[in-house]
């Protein structure tokens, strides 16, 4: 791998994630109601049929590519990290855009808030908003009780959501 950053172009970063979804346009219409992303103007391509062939949107600091999938092919589900300053405004922002929960916003025990949610295409976003340490040290021990539970809960809920889930 270079690690020269000669080779990434301004204004991405090393990985860049790429969503397929049946409506590209829409996808980023929700994108853009739960988490404020904009679209990268003139960045458009389109294919034959009137589909999209490339798009891009800006979150925060991150570029997420998009494009439409054929009919034909099996669905390609998304899995994305955001972080942000407040877990439990976004999920309920991502939610009212139309996001289905898989988990409810869970303080683990490193002290990081995570939620999750599906969006109106089965992309599931971790909605995680960074904890505050104590003096760089974990928020409670890992074994306590209350963490072994936060634990099990987020690793239950997506397990949930996964069997359920039709995509």
């Amino acid at each position: 791998m270079n690690k020269s950053n000669s080779t990434i172009p301004e204004g991405y970063t090393t990985i860049t994630p790429w969503i397929i979804s049946p409506s590209s346009v829409k996808l980023i219409e929700f994108m853009n109601a739960a988490f404020d992303a904009v679209e990268i103007v003139d960045n458009r391509a389109y294919n034959a049929d009137g589909s999209i062939g490339h798009m891009e949107a800006r979150i925060g600091t991150a570029i997420v590519m998009l494009f439409d999938s054929k009919s034909h092919w099996f669905p390609t589900r998304a899995f994305l990290r955001i972080f942000v300053d407040d877990s439990q405004a976004i999920y309920d922002k991502a939610m009212k855009a139309g996001a289905i929960s898989v988990t409810e916003v869970t303080k683990l025990y490193w002290g990081d808030k995570v939620g999750r949610i599906a969006d109106p295409f089965g992309n599931i976003w971790w909605i995680q908003e960074q904890g505050k340490y104590t003096n760089g040290n974990v928020v409670e021990p890992a074994d306590s009780p209350d963490a072994v539970d936060a634990m099990s809960y987020v690793q239950r809920s997506l397990d949930e959501y996964l069997k359920a889930s039709d995509i």
